[in-house]
This record gives structure tokens, sequence and C-alpha cells, in this order.
């Protein structure tokens, strides 16, 4: 079955994404979108040449008119953050950068599930709820993940653990007033303080 994906931005994020998609199979086609045309299609060739080693995949860079009928859609343009500055304080510049795709990719696009990786990327995906015309539920930013992600990585390294047996989550933004729910953390169903006195007597 077909699975069409459109990424835009082929920055490390969405070069990142396009990859790992291809390693997944589990699109058809991808296409990379930047404003910097020469790094998509350059990120677009350096995969495409390693997928004869792959299940075959159709990746490519293009414009916003060979995004047409994606099912997936994942925006991952914008600036990146300097040293020292805030997530918040990226907000005005990323917002523009996304009102301008928006009208040029959902009229291409309508009917895709849009996931929104750039940053600040809790107010990006508000942004693009209220005034892109498309409907919320086919709007996902993906919050916390990366913070959990990298929380669940810390403490299996901790104590030595597998990271699939270790459960633990990020709630809130993604940002400075995200916090850890402890309460929820276990080590295969065991919560983890009880798993770190037994650990610790060992």
């Amino acid at each position: 079955m077909a699975n069409k994906i459109t990424i835009i931005g082929a920055g490390q994020v969405g070069s990142s994404i396009a990859y790992a998609l291809c390693l997944k199979s589990i699109a058809t086609e991808i296409v990379m979108i930047d404003i910097d045309k020469n790094r998509a299609m350059g990120e677009a060739l350096d995969i495409r040449q390693g997928t004869p080693y792959m299940s075959p995949v159709n990746i490519h860079d293009g414009d916003y008119e060979d995004a047409k009928d994606s099912d997936i859609v994942i925006l991952t343009s914008g600036v990146a953050r300097k040293p020292g500055q805030s997530r918040l304080e990226l907000a005005q510049t990323n917002v523009n950068i996304t009102k301008s795709i928006i009208p040029q990719i959902t009229k291409v696009a309508p009917n895709a599930i849009y996931v929104i990786v750039a940053n600040p990327v809790d107010i990006l995906t508000y942004q693009f709820v209220k005034t892109s015309g498309i409907p919320a539920d086919h709007i996902i930013g993906t919050g916390t993940l990366l913070d959990t992600a990298r929380l669940r990585t810390k403490i299996a390294d901790v104590y030595g653990i597998g990271q699939p047996n270790l459960h633990a989550y990020v709630f809130g933004e993604h940002g400075d007033s995200s916090f850890v729910p402890w309460s929820l953390v276990n080590v295969a169903s065991v919560p983890v303080d009880a798993y770190a006195i037994h650990h610790n007597r060992n």
C-alpha cells in the first residue's frame, strides 16, 4: 500500500527522520522540502543512494506541489536555538516561518496527518491548529516525547538496565516548565524507589 510522507525542513532533524523512515520501511515515497533547495537535494540523494540495501522507497527533494496528497507531513523547519537562548525566545521567528508554510502545504495536502517537530513545539502546534483549517485531530505535536526518551535513557544508564525495561514520562511543555511524575517511574513494573533500594543492596 502506497504511503507518501513529506518532510519540511532538511536540516539534521529532518534528514534523520527521513533516514529513519527509510530504515523502518514506513513510506513508499518521501518528499524533502527546504528553503535551501540544494540542501534538500543533497540530503535526499545521500539517503537515496543507500536505498538499494533497504525496502524500496522513492525519496527525493521537491517543492510544495510535489507534496500533493501526502498521507503524513512532518514539519521540522525553523531557526535553531542559539547558546543560552530559551525555546520561547525562538517563538516569534518560528511562528512566522510556520505561518508562511501553512497555506502552501495545506493547499496540496489537506487530508494529511501533520506532525509538528520544530520548536517551540507546543506553540507551533497551537498555531497550526488555530490557523491551518486542518482538523485538530489531524495535528500532532511531539511535545515531551524527546524529553521522555532522554529521561528513560539516563535512568536506564544509572541502573545498568535495558532501556525498554525502564518506564518514565516527562509531562508538560517541551521546555522549562516540564516535570517528571516520579510516582510513575518503574523498572519492569517495579517502582523505581523500590528497585533503587534493591539495586543499592547489591
